[in-house]
């Protein structure tokens, strides 16, 4: 059994879409025949490499390890064959839940206009790292430190915190909402990938948390359920509206850090590019 580059490509388009049809479809050929490929990169492999289920596919911890070498391994054949420029793959985004907030459709925008021949694709990925670790992603949108050695961190920009709260909820007639004042209402956490913790409070004045989640969508749920209000960066009301929750300004609470981060290692050619454009587009918006 032969196994190519032709197989690594279709791995990385089934975890990048998170679905083998979906890879199949980018690859202008029948699911049967691309399923039958990852089944021989599997058997080549001695590894399960993605996990299938009906709602598609995600990388097994093993295929989370392959994923950057096979990454590597065809970002250096794609390099070595002098591809086409019209062929270079996405870059893409990573982010936890809100990219970059009222900036991300400006930056689309432009990006298309100045790089037509390279799509950009935002994913989003339940992962703290923003999928830079499991080789998901080229450079991912962060609120929090990496702590990692490997990966630069750049500041892009601070944004203000709001409270998103249930339809109903008395703070919404409140003219200015404070950290006090949510002191009695149980509190909703994203403890994996969210900005939110008790720190926030001084101690004796923290709210009880009812429940924590890993999700965005789960943590609007049961916000919307009534269940707890939430506290969060200003872009989640931004890129996530929803008809039951209303996202109120938290005047004291400190800003949250936004990150723009990447391997040292990565050679993607429009990297560099889209990098530059986030900071121009955010410093014009800031004027």
């Amino acid at each position: 059994m032969a196994v190519g580059i032709h197989h690594l490509r279709t791995f990385l388009l089934a975890v990048d879409e998170g679905s083998i049809s979906k890879a199949a479809t980018r690859l202008h050929e029948a699911q049967s025949a691309a399923s039958r490929r990852l089944a021989e990169l599997e058997r080549h492999v001695k590894q399960t490499l993605l996990e299938r289920s009906a709602e598609g596919v995600q990388p097994t911890v093993a295929g989370k390890m392959f994923c950057a070498k096979a990454d590597a391994a065809v970002s250096a054949f794609d390099d070595a064959m002098h591809s086409d420029p019209h062929r270079v793959r996405a870059l893409r985004v990573g982010h936890a839940w809100s990219a970059i907030g009222v900036y991300t459709s400006e930056i689309l925008r432009q990006w298309k206009e100045a790089n037509p021949e390279v799509l950009v694709r935002l994913k989003r990925v339940d992962d703290p790292a923003g999928g830079l670790t499991t080789g998901q992603s080229d450079v991912a949108i962060m609120r929090t430190h990496t702590g990692r050695r490997s990966l630069h961190e750049e500041l892009l920009v601070m944004e203000p915190r709001v409270v998103a709260v249930p339809s109903g909820c008395p703070l919404i007639g409140l003219d200015e909402v404070l950290l006090r004042d949510l002191a009695d209402y149980p509190l909703v956490i994203n403890s994996f990938s969210g900005t939110t913790n008790l720190d926030l409070w001084e101690e004796g004045g923290q709210p009880v948390v009812a429940v924590e989640v890993d999700t965005i969508d789960d943590w609007q749920s049961y916000i919307a359920a009534g269940v707890g209000i939430g506290v969060t960066p200003a872009s989640t009301a931004w890129m996530h509206p929803h008809a039951e929750i209303s996202y109120l300004p938290l005047r004291d609470a400190p800003a949250v850090p936004v990150y723009l981060v990447w391997a040292s290692n990565n050679r993607h050619p429009a990297l560099r590019s889209f990098i530059q454009l986030a900071r121009d587009v955010v410093a014009e918006g800031a004027e």
